[in-house]
């Protein structure tokens, strides 16, 4: 009888135990959550720009720059500087 009682106090000790980590790690994993939803840093986000021969407008990270200048593609590129020589 009184190892019965031994091992259903040990199980409760457990079952105690389990709870409460299960709990702070639950509470832990949601204030990392809200941390990261409150700093997330808007690397996504893209900057658009107009070409400077065209005037279309395209995200930064697809066109390319010349001399300060942005354009949509080599080829209008070449062209605004085919129209600056003359």
């Amino acid at each position: 009888m009184g190892r019965l009682l031994l091992i259903s106090g040990l199980v409760f000790l457990i079952w105690i135990a389990y709870r409460f980590l299960k709990n702070s790690w639950s509470a832990r994993i949601r204030e990392v959550e809200q941390h990261e939803q409150n700093h997330r840093s808007p690397a996504n986000v893209q900057q658009i720009k107009a070409c400077s021969y065209c005037k279309t407008h395209i995200p930064e990270n697809e066109g390319i720059y010349k001399d300060g200048k942005f354009f949509c593609s080599y080829q209008h590129l070449d062209r605004y500087l085919e129209h600056e020589q003359k």
